[in-house]
């Protein structure tokens, strides 16, 4: 090999040393980085920032892997979130303590959005895969008996390809965004009947839209839509699905990255800005945020008086397997000001 090495020319062993050196040079800088990562990514915990609220955490999650994506508010006051990464569904009483839902893990694969009706029914945005590049996806309906079935598919040549969130009204009709299929769609209370319900409207210049996390609105009788793609927040009216822009970010610094969105019942909407891991209050079309320094705000809901819960998504260890999320990953708890 030496002679070898001998005979090339002066410009290419030169070239070889570059390369060699250079590749070397680059794994050092490679494991230094990760090394930093890890270092950096040491747990923290969420901060208020308006004045008369408190955050806590609420409970930790026993899986390393349970990267929770969604979080939902029974109307007996249970919290329920789920893995993206295996499927898990725990429901989590009043004083933190999270159980898993028997059979959730072998029957769904990525929790992605989450609701629970008003006779605790619990449906379930469901990718299969949390692989991003996998295309797929079914709506699943939890009941009572523990029993897991399936609620309603697209049937379309194409399908779910990104569901993400789920909401119902009133009524009981189910409500289901999908960031690939960039629409909102509707089903009837017993999962029939799908339609491509609502679709964002134009915006001058922009050619891509995600609608992402969808809320349902008693005070107006509407479904708010956030959309991450355009950082912007809508209002879908039922009654003639005409559609208000709430907000829209523009060029402004600091793009929230919009995701969850809850509203209370007097109308207060409060949205999970993922890009900014903080959770905001839409006041007369600006933005407050009240808290932040989450570990991956993807979603937040409202438990009446006074209570937001937030999931601590840590989803940059999903991209980036090198790092290590930073456990126990955790559901934060919210107390509002009267």
């Amino acid at each position: 090999m030496l002679r070898n090495l001998q005979n090339l020319s002066t410009f290419q062993r030169r070239l070889i040393f570059f390369l060699v050196f250079g590749g070397i040079l680059l794994a050092l800088l490679a494991i230094t980085a990760l090394l930093v990562l890890n270092t950096l990514n040491q747990r923290g915990q969420s901060v208020a920032l308006a004045q008369g609220v408190s955050v806590a955490q609420f409970a930790a999650l026993p899986d390393a892997d349970a990267y929770p994506a969604a979080v939902a508010v029974a109307p007996d006051g249970t919290i329920y979130t789920g893995s993206y990464a295996t499927g898990a569904v725990w429901a989590i009483d009043s004083a933190g303590v999270p159980t898993e839902l028997a059979a959730s893990r072998d029957e769904i694969g990525s929790v992605t959005g989450l609701t629970v009706a008003p006779d605790g029914t619990i449906f379930v945005a469901d990718r299969l895969d949390f692989n991003p590049r996998v295309q797929g996806g079914v709506l699943r309906q939890m009941n009572a008996d523990g029993s897991i079935v399936d609620f309603a598919r697209i049937d379309d040549e194409r399908g779910f390809l990104a569901p993400d969130d789920i909401t119902l009204d009133s009524k009981g009709y189910v409500y289901v965004s999908d960031r690939g299929r960039d629409e909102v769609w509707r089903f009837d209370p017993d999962g029939s009947n799908g339609v491509a319900w609502w679709t964002p409207p134009e915006i001058e210049g922009v050619d891509n839209h995600e609608p992402t996390g969808l809320a349902y609105d008693p005070a107006t009788d509407s479904i708010i839509i956030t959309d991450p793609e355009t950082n912007t927040i809508y209002r879908a009216m039922l009654s003639d699905g005409s559609t208000q822009t709430l907000y829209t970010h523009g060029d402004q610094p600091n793009a929230p990255g919009f995701d969850g969105v809850t509203v209370t019942p007097n109308g207060v909407v409060y949205v999970a800005a993922l890009g900014q891991n903080g959770i905001a209050r839409l006041h007369d079309g600006k933005l407050e945020y009240i808290a932040g320094l989450f570990r991956g705000a993807s979603d937040v809901d409202f438990a009446a008086p006074d209570k937001l819960y937030v999931t601590n998504f840590d989803q940059f260890s999903l991209v980036v397997s090198a790092v290590r999320p930073q456990l126990p990953f955790a559901i934060d708890v919210l107390t509002l000001a009267e």
